[in-house]
């Protein structure tokens, strides 16, 4: 997470933050209404994404994936990446936590979970240096404190900045941090921003220790992973944001949509990495393992599995109210006030799996959802299946207040849920 800012996807979907278990933002997840309609069947429709029709819900396929994903890309903006970042850890004297944090920068780089983190960035092995503060930890800091910090300190206490230097600071268990007006440990768990000193760029993260140094170094990872592929966010963004076809990505996320941001909302992206660095850890964002059919956050083991869109459509969507452009080209569905649409979507999986149920619900369920725009359900003849079956969402648009609704299929195995933002247009 980097500093938020009042963003695009907080008006365009009258949401702002959450307070949900995330790297960013703390809090307990929703829970996801997995309920389906009970609407007449659809009409048989012919979709030639499966090699072998059976009727107009395919069958099962041994072909993995059946279907060709539709997932978000992030952006490269052209910003630097860091190919070979030096992780600054400082910790006050009184932080019990201090020997955990060191260890896991010292073991982060050469590890097989930053490999598969950030390596298709073009990021490569991290390295590590300890700073000790002596003095006594301050009862309050806030990100300006930070910064002074910082300022004050490089080149003697701090060594000197380059530009693959991330400044890693765990404020004490002592300290009350401030962040966005209120305090850190009620809100988030870490963020990364840079700022422009002496004519130099210095790129910094915080991570607050307020709860156990074992689940602080999940908040870690997540910094430490976006700060390597995004370290200039305020001045000069690198990976950030996604791809204009993926607004409804941008969407779901609630204006964070860094490599961590991305993944943040999924339960299964919090894990302990396997010996010898194991570690509480969170999986980034890749763009290259999503639309092969995998978990587009990795590192993933296991089988994964979603739902494929069998038509997306080119959509033009009127985002000026939002200080956006008015005609902003991507992708999603055309639905007009009071019209319904259906949409056929696929199951896919990487591998062989027992059958998933599908469901579907307005905006993004987990975080401040949004309610009374769409009526949506999904086929009631066909609401799990596996790998290269298909079923159909009902779409009825019953208000639109700003011509745009995000809707979320989602894929639930067991405990485990997969999501799929799609966008609705309706201006």
């Amino acid at each position: 997470m980097r500093k938020l800012g009042l963003g695009l996807a907080a008006l365009v979907c009258a949401c702002g933050g959450s307070n949900v278990d995330i790297v960013d933002d703390g809090g307990a997840e929703a829970t996801v209404d997995g309920s389906t309609g009970a609407d007449a069947a659809p009409d048989v429709v012919d979709i030639p994404d499966v090699a072998v029709e059976a009727g107009p819900y395919g069958q099962p396929s041994t072909t993995y994936p059946a279907f060709t994903p539709w997932m978000g890309q992030l952006s490269k903006n052209g910003g630097p990446i860091l190919s070979a970042p030096n992780v600054v850890t400082i910790t006050w004297d009184n932080d019990t936590g201090r020997s955990t944090f060191e260890a896991f920068a010292d073991g982060l780089g050469a590890s097989a979970y930053w490999t598969a983190a950030v390596g298709e960035w073009g990021v490569g092995a991290s390295t590590s240096v300890h700073v000790h503060v002596t003095t006594t930890a301050p009862s309050t800091m806030s990100d300006t404190d930070v910064q002074n910090f910082i300022k004050t300190n490089l080149g003697g206490l701090l060594p000197a900045n380059t530009a693959q230097t991330i400044y890693l600071v765990y404020t004490s268990p002592t300290t009350s941090f401030t962040f966005g007006g209120g305090k850190a440990c009620s809100s988030i768990g870490g963020y990364h921003d840079n700022f422009v000193y002496n004519t130099q760029s210095i790129s910094y993260a915080v991570v607050p220790h307020c709860g156990s140094a074992t689940s602080a170094t999940s908040y870690a990872s997540h910094e430490i992973g976006e700060a390597a592929t995004d370290p200039q966010p305020s001045t000069n963004p690198g990976v950030d944001g996604f791809d204009d076809p993926y607004l409804a990505f941008y969407e779901w996320q609630r204006n964070n949509e860094e490599n961590g941001d991305a993944c943040e909302f999924f339960k299964d992206s919090f894990f302990t990495s396997p010996s010898p660095f194991s570690y509480n850890v969170q999986r980034l964002w890749s763009n290259v393992q999503g639309p092969l059919g995998h978990s587009p956050c990795q590192p993933f083991t296991g089988v994964y599995f979603n739902m494929a869109p069998l038509d997306i459509q080119n959509v033009t969507v009127d985002l000026s109210g939002s200080g956006g452009p008015k005609a902003f080209a991507t992708q999603g569905y055309k639905c007009a006030l009071n019209d319904t649409i259906q949409i056929p979507i696929g199951f896919y999986s990487d591998g062989a799996t027992g059958p998933w149920t599908v469901s579907v619900a307005e905006s993004n369920p987990l975080v401040n959802p949004v309610s009374g725009r769409l009526t949506l359900s999904i086929d009631p003849l066909k609401t799990s299946g596996v790998n290269g079956e298909k079923t159909f969402i009902n779409v009825k648009v019953i208000a639109n207040p700003i011509g745009l609704e995000l809707m979320t299929i989602i894929s639930t195995q067991g405990t485990v849920n997969h999501y799929l933002p799609l966008l609705i247009a309706s201006n």
